[in-house]
Parts: structure tokens; C-alpha cells; sequence
């Protein structure tokens, strides 16, 4: 059996490697220097000029890096972080945030703060999935490359499955807190992620290759946090330190809220779940025509006047990760595209809002002058 301390170091060495490889593969989300616009938090708060944003974005690789051999350079790392953040909130992806605090966990050397992360992480992954969206379309579009090479009787289990698999996660985080079921549990999060790595692969659907990091850092801190240990779920769950006190808050409870439209997405773990808010701006051709073309690029024709930009295809494409995705968010990005227009008409945003507790999937528009005040 591990002792804490070397869980802790294992934990360490393995998120850290997670978190460089992510933020590689996003590179471009870290930095000012690009046309997707930040989404500061405080919107009087002006974007870091170049060369200064590549000075912040490598120290924080470097601090990062360091942090691996020693836990007193992490609060150095969560400072530059939190800086990051607060220049843009669409750096606050699920794996950064879950990431930050697994290494503030380290740092304060609570692993139970951490196996509650990581606990919480699986079970309200697996409630978010629980909508026809996810059952209908995003689990069946995982399974096809493992149904290409099945027979096509294996067609009927895709249902089922579908069905199933939010329940499993919602298990995996339940049966990782108490002793029973907790090597079970392990070993079924370790296939989860397997079949998702497999999923998402260049042999799969190839895609999101930010989130593969993720999978093998998730498959490697719930082996170190939950592989052989003896605490029982009251000693997971309960602790007067204050850093536990707020990962239980923060990944325990707080994503209750977002059923209610009171927590945001990406804190809630929410991912892969169809039911989120969507964002699309329409523009006319004249305002297409003075577009620079590392916004124009994306645009897609809808009619011979109208064209329009996917917020998700062009997060994804120049920064290679979803769309942080928040109405707030998607106003800022279409104030942007409104830079440009001559006209208050000539541009219009589309929102499709997620469906919550008492309020079914909503539409609205904005055009350039509703959106002129953030």
C-alpha cells in the first residue's frame, strides 16, 4: 500500500504532465495574439500585449514544470493561473479547472480534498448525461468505430449502452467513496477512459485532442488516489481542513446548481452532454467582405445574402478547445464580428440555451445594438 506522501508525489508528477500536454495542444487559448476574442472577468480588463503574453504563458509551462519536483512552486503556478482566468474565461476548461485544484490539493497535501475531486469529476459528469441528446446522439457517435468492426447485430446494443453509460459514471463516482466497491470502480474508470481514448482517436472519430491528456491523467490519479487505500467514505468526505471544506463545495455540491442555470457548464462537469448552450452570428455579405480572413475562414454560406459562424467550429479550429460555453461568452464573441459592421442589422447572434429545472431548451437573438452594452 502507498503512503500519502508518495501518493501525492505520483498524483503530482502525473497532473502536471497532464496539464503541460493539454495546454500544448491549446497553446493558442493561452495567449492574446489570435482572433478569437477573450472574455475577460472583468470586462474593463484589457487583453496582454504581445510579447508580454507569450512571457506569461511560458513561465506558467515553466512553473508548471517545476512544480513536478517540488510542491512549493504550485502556489507560484496557481497564481499565474488565476491570472490566465481572469484574462479570459474560456480558459477555464474542465480538465484546467479540475487540474488547478487536484495540484492545489497536492499543495496542501489533502489527498481526500483530491479523491474528492476526482470522485465528484465522475459523478456529475455522469448526471449531466442524462438526456435524450447524449443517449440519442453523442454516445452512438462514440460507439461507431467499434461497430464498424462488429457485426451488424451488435447494432442492438447501442441503446442499452447508451442508457447505461451515465449510470456507470454516476456509479464510479458513488463506489469510489466507500470501501466495498472501490477496486470495481477503479477498474471500471480505467476501461471508461480507455474506450474514450479509443473513441476520440485518430482510429476513432478524431477528435478533441485536447482531451486526450485528460483520459490518461484521470486513469492514472484515480489508480494513485483509490488503488488499495482503506478510508471509508466518512473519511473521504468530512474534514474540518478548509481546503477540503471547498473541494466538497466546489465539486461535490456546487454542480447541483448548474441544473438550475445557477453554475456554470464547464464547473460542472459537463462534458460531452448535448445539452448546452449553443451560439451562432449570422452576417451579411457586406460585413463578410470587411471581415479579416482569420475570422472569414469560418463562415459558411446559409443564403445567397447570409452567412454565418459557428462559435463552436471556430473555438475549436483556432484554438483547439469547445467554446467555454455561456451565453456571456458567446455576446463577447459576436461584439467582436459587431467591430466590423457598418450597420446594427448587418450581424446577428443565435443562441440556443440548455434546457434546466423548469425551463425547456430556449431560443434568442441579439443584433449588434442589443449587444452594444456587455
Amino acid at each position: 500500500m502507498l503512503e500519502p506522501p508518495r501518493r501525492l508525489l505520483y498524483l503530482r508528477v502525473a497532473v502536471v504532465a497532464g496539464t503541460i500536454a493539454s495546454m500544448a495542444l491549446s497553446h493558442k487559448l493561452w495567449l492574446s495574439t489570435r482572433f478569437y476574442p477573450l472574455t475577460p472577468v472583468f470586462p474593463s480588463l484589457k487583453p496582454i500585449p504581445s510579447p508580454w503574453d507569450y512571457v506569461l504563458f511560458g513561465a506558467t509551462l515553466v512553473a508548471l514544470a517545476l512544480s513536478a519536483l517540488t510542491p512549493r512552486l504550485i502556489p507560484f503556478f496557481a497564481t499565474l493561473a488565476v491570472v490566465l482566468a481572469v484574462c479570459d474565461q474560456s480558459r477555464l476548461q474542465p480538465w484546467f479547472y479540475e487540474y488547478f485544484f487536484l495540484l492545489l490539493g497536492v499543495a496542501f497535501a489533502s489527498p481526500n480534498a483530491c479523491r474528492i475531486i476526482v470522485a465528484g469529476t465522475y459523478f456529475w459528469s455522469g448526471a449531466q448525461k442524462l438526456n435524450a441528446g447524449f443517449i440519442t446522439d453523442v454516445f452512438p457517435w462514440m460507439l461507431e468505430p467499434f461497430l464498424r468492426h462488429l457485426p451488424h447485430a451488435a447494432q442492438a446494443l447501442v441503446h442499452p449502452l447508451s442508457v447505461a453509460a451515465p449510470f456507470i459514471e454516476l456509479w464510479i463516482g458513488i463506489a469510489l467513496l466507500g470501501r466495498k466497491f472501490r477496486v470495481p470502480a477503479v477498474v471500471v474508470a480505467i476501461a471508461m477512459h480507455v474506450f474514450i481514448l479509443i473513441a476520440l482517436s485518430p482510429w476513432g472519430q478524431n477528435y478533441n485532442h485536447v482531451v486526450w491528456p485528460w483520459n490518461v491523467t484521470m486513469a492514472a490519479a484515480v489508480v494513485i488516489l483509490f488503488w488499495k487505500t482503506n478510508e471509508s467514505s466518512r473519511q473521504v468526505l468530512f474534514s474540518r481542513n478548509p481546503f477540503h471544506i471547498a473541494a466538497l463545495l466546489l465539486f461535490g455540491l456546487a454542480p447541483a446548481l448548474s441544473f438550475f442555470g445557477l453554475w456554470d457548464h464547464y464547473l460542472s462537469a459537463a462534458m460531452y452532454t448535448s445539452n448546452r448552450n449553443q451560439g451562432k452570428i449570422f452576417i451579411t455579405n457586406p460585413l463578410f467582405e470587411r471581415l479579416p480572413d482569420g475570422i472569414s475562414d469560418y463562415a459558411r454560406v446559409e443564403t445567397p445574402e447570409i452567412n454565418s459562424i459557428d462559435i463552436s467550429e471556430w473555438s475549436a479550429a483556432e484554438l483547439n478547445v469547445p467554446p467555454y460555453p455561456e451565453v456571456r461568452i458567446y455576446k463577447n464573441v459576436a461584439r467582436k464580428i459587431c467591430q466590423y459592421a457598418e450597420n446594427p442589422s448587418d450581424a446577428r447572434l443565435s443562441i440556443t440555451s440548455k434546457s434546466t429545472v423548469g425551463k425547456s431548451i430556449t431560443g434568442s437573438s441579439y443584433t449588434c445594438a442589443a449587444l452594444k452594452n456587455p
